[in-house]
Parts: C-alpha cells; sequence; structure tokens
C-alpha cells in the first residue's frame, strides 16, 4: 500500500469542506440519507458501550475533523486529545471546535503510530485508522498506546474488518468515492490476535450494523466494533 496515497486521499477529503455533509468527510458515506443513519446508529452504539465519559481524559487517534472528540466533550469527558496526521483535517476540527463553543479538545498533528504523551487516559479510542497502518505500524501504535493507557483503562476500535480473511485493496478506483482507495482489512481473530500481545484483553465486539443494513455494502468486510481492557480480560460478548 502506498501510504504517501492515503495521506494525499484525506488531505483531499478536507476540500470537501462545506460541500457534503460534514459528517461525510469522515466516514465516507456520500448518500444523505445514509449518513444520518450511519452517525444515529453509530453514536447510539458508542455511547452505549463507553457508558458515563464524566471526568475522564481520552485519546482519540485518527480524529480526523473531530467528529467523535466532539461527541465525547459533549458526553462530559474532562478532557481530550485528538490526534490526526492531516494537518488539514485538523484545522477543519479546529474550526468546527470553536464554532461548536466546545472547549476541552486538543488538537494535534503527527501520524498515530508515532504519537507519545507521558500522561495516562481512561479511554484511548481509534476510529477508522488502522485499515490503512502496516503491521509494522500498528505494532509501534499499540506499543505506544499500552503505556498511555491507565491500569484498568479502556481501548476502543472502530474499523473495518475482513470477514472470511485478510482483505486488501491497493489504489483502486472507486466510483462511490470519486477517487483511488486503498486500505488493509484484517480479520476479527487478526485484531484480537495483535491487541492479545500488547496486553489488552478483549471485553466485547461486534458489527456495527445489524444483518441486512443498508450501510453493510461490501460482501468482504463489515464495519465492527472492539473493546479491550489494559488488564487481560476473557471475551463478554462477540
Amino acid at each position: 500500500m502506498d501510504y504517501g496515497r492515503v495521506k494525499k486521499f484525506w488531505d483531499d477529503r478536507a476540500t470537501l469542506y462545506g460541500k457534503i455533509p460534514f459528517e461525510s468527510i469522515g466516514n465516507l458515506e456520500q448518500d444523505p440519507t445514509l449518513v444520518d443513519l450511519k452517525v444515529k446508529l453509530e453514536t447510539e452504539k458508542i455511547s452505549h458501550w463507553l457508558g458515563s465519559l464524566k471526568g475522564q481524559n481520552i485519546l482519540d487517534l485518527g480524529s480526523g475533523i473531530g467528529q467523535w472528540s466532539f461527541r465525547f466533550a459533549l458526553w462530559g469527558a474532562e478532557r481530550i486529545v485528538a490526534v490526526d496526521y492531516s494537518s488539514k483535517l485538523t484545522s477543519i476540527a479546529k474550526k468546527e471546535a470553536k464554532r461548536r463553543k466546545l472547549g476541552g479538545v486538543e488538537f494535534l498533528v503527527s501520524p498515530a503510530e508515532s504519537f507519545f504523551a507521558e500522561r495516562k487516559f481512561d479511554l484511548i479510542y481509534i476510529s477508522g485508522l488502522l485499515i490503512y497502518l502496516s503491521d509494522t505500524q500498528i505494532e509501534n501504535l499499540l506499543g505506544n498506546i499500552k503505556r498511555m493507557c491507565k491500569a484498568g483503562g479502556r481501548v476502543l476500535v472502530r474499523d473495518g474488518t475482513g470477514l472470511s480473511g485478510r482483505y486488501e485493496i491497493s489504489n483502486v478506483y472507486s466510483e462511490h468515492l470519486d477517487d483511488n482507495y486503498s486500505a488493509i482489512y484484517r480479520t476479527r481473530d487478526e485484531y484480537l490476535s495483535i491487541f492479545a500481545e500488547h496486553g489488552f484483553g478483549l471485553l466485547a465486539d461486534e458489527d456495527m450494523f445489524d444483518d441486512g443494513s443498508p450501510l453493510n455494502k461490501h460482501a468482504e468486510t463489515r464495519l465492527r466494533v472492539y473493546l479491550f481492557s489494559s488488564t487481560d480480560s476473557k471475551s463478554v460478548k462477540g
């Protein structure tokens, strides 16, 4: 996968600000009706899984235009550090935070896999990021977040998952996005193995959308949500 092209893809998404629904920029759903449905269903599920965030410190890796950081602020988080490697997307996030009068969010430009902070976080949120990283980059990312996650802290991953096997797309034109697209969709077992190797136990995991949902568009992949703990735990769902 050409990671320079991947970054260019996301920088190009920033040029759509003000031209398409705000949430479409980050979640790649172009249909306005499906955008609303996707945001509604995802927000309900993530809110239910996370529960109260009052007083918590959160790290949002791959934060893009900041949509999840904004939700965490509204849900009571004390402080959010939002990290993305695209300065153009980060600029939009800062502008939107100011427009929405949301404080408590610090926006930083950095590759997620090399970001490290001395502070400890109650929750580390990784959304739509891992499919754009190599195996080595994921290893680096997990090594860093293990050191940044509080004992008993949580990591929530929202990312594409290969169904019957690892599924890779390399610079393939997408008519839906009107752009070339690249991604690596790892299997559920791959994700669980990688996180377990770094000391994260699975608490729960499931598909983001129910079978038959119009948001499940591809036979090879599903958007899936995983909740891990920094202490070893047995799976309770999935």
